[in-house]
């Protein structure tokens, strides 16, 4: 009877977990796979809404550079100093001064407003500094001929534009503190014969973007801003940042923290999303122009898949719980379920036993309510019979 009870018991385990595995199964499938898609469509939206963000930020950049080099003032000013005429230059260059002036305190994104010479010598210049515009005193002018902005600038043809790396600003050669990171836009100024007569060039305040990105660290989540080269704009760890050899120098790299991913992030002109075994990551260009041909990097974020996953985690710590519970349950039931089936068989087994060893005087009982009583009850019929059939046989 062993081997019944056995059976009808892990029928009993497997027609309640198959269908409990089958439905739990399903579910882990289809929330990790909702996960995954929620996990990359958020990032994507993320990186997405900060990179649209930065380019919005920095798109009247050249128009502000073209109306300042187009000013009448200048143009006025630039004509004095070729003819030697002192009144006109200096008339000239106050009014381009306030000029200048008005426009930093109005535009306020703009850390140095400046014009230069051909020989890289600052003639007019208005600084921004903590909310604050002002003219910079002429003795206080810097020569900045072997500054690659000025090379780059100077070098163009009339009507282009020079858009700088994002890098540190410095003065006198010296990376500026605390730091304080631009990103240059510089145009020629020629004459009416197409001569080179100077520079504009704009220092804009990195700072007002970059804080676009540093405002989604949230958590595990990093949000990063790179350059093609890998070297941190942004990072959640302060220490990291502006690590290239033009700025501070420290060798930390995108490409050393992540060096499984890096190649399929540096330099990428396009979205994408990436998963790996400890990450999800997203990752989305910021261009400098409207025909996307200048990249200023990349912003990336990263979020460990732990996190991401501990949802489906969760749940299959509870559903393992429920299944245990579930199992507890059934081999319990089972147990008692199968032993109520097998015990009057085995009861019914052990009389036969007995009656065909001519034990005929017990009676046979069965309570339960099912065919083994009609079959006890056959039984019992059959002893009694056979008990008045001896009875007979022993008066003869």
């Amino acid at each position: 009877m062993t081997k019944i009870r056995s059976k009808l018991l892990l029928a009993f385990i497997l027609i309640s977990l198959i269908p409990l595995i089958a439905v739990g199964g399903y579910a882990l499938t289809t929330i990790s796979d909702s996960l995954r898609s929620v996990s990359h469509k958020k990032l994507e939206d993320k990186v997405t809404l900060v990179s649209f963000g930065i380019e919005d930020f920095l798109k009247n950049v050249s128009t502000d550079l073209f109306f300042l080099r187009d000013s009448t003032l200048l143009k006025d000013m630039i004509d004095g100093m070729n003819s030697r005429n002192f009144q006109q230059t200096e008339e000239a260059r106050r009014g381009l001064e306030q000029d200048f002036l008005a426009f930093s305190k109005h535009k306020a994104i703009y850390h140095q407003v400046r014009f230069l010479d051909t020989n890289g010598m600052e003639i007019l210049r208005v600084d921004r500094n903590q909310g604050t515009s002002t003219i910079v005193a002429r003795e206080k002018l810097q020569n900045k001929k072997m500054r690659y902005y000025f090379a780059d600038t100077a070098k163009l043809a009339n009507g282009k534009l020079m858009i700088s790396p994002l890098d540190l600003n410095r003065e006198k050669g010296q990376v500026e503190q605390p730091l304080r990171p631009v990103i240059r836009y510089g145009t020629p100024v020629y004459d009416n014969n197409n001569r080179l007569q100077g520079i504009v060039l704009f220092n804009v305040l990195a700072d007002e973007f970059l804080d676009l990105v540093r405002q989604k660290n949230k958590g595990s989540e990093k949000a990063l801003f790179i350059s093609d080269k890998g070297d941190y704009y942004t990072n959640p760890d302060n220490k990291k940042e502006w690590g290239g050899k033009a700025d501070l120098d420290t060798g930390s790299n995108f490409a050393k923290d992540y060096p499984n991913i890096s190649n399929q992030i540096l330099g990428s002109s396009y979205f994408k999303t990436i998963d790996h075994d400890q990450y999800i990551i997203a990752t989305a260009p910021v261009f400098l122009d409207s025909e996307k041909t200048r990249m200023l990097g990349s912003i990336v974020s990263i979020v460990p898949t732990a996190e991401v996953f501990s949802a489906v985690t969760a749940f299959r710590n509870i559903f393992l719980i429920i299944s245990g519970c579930v199992f507890l349950a059934t081999l319990f039931l089972g147990i008692g379920l199968a032993k109520s089936i097998t015990d009057p068989i085995v009861y019914l087994t052990e009389m036969t036993q007995e009656m065909s060893k001519g034990k005929l005087a017990t009676p046979i009982k069965v309570t339960s309510k099912d065919e083994t009583k009609l079959l006890a009850e056959s039984i019992e019929r059959l002893r009694r019979s056979m008990t008045l059939l001896l009875k007979r046989v022993k008066k003869r």
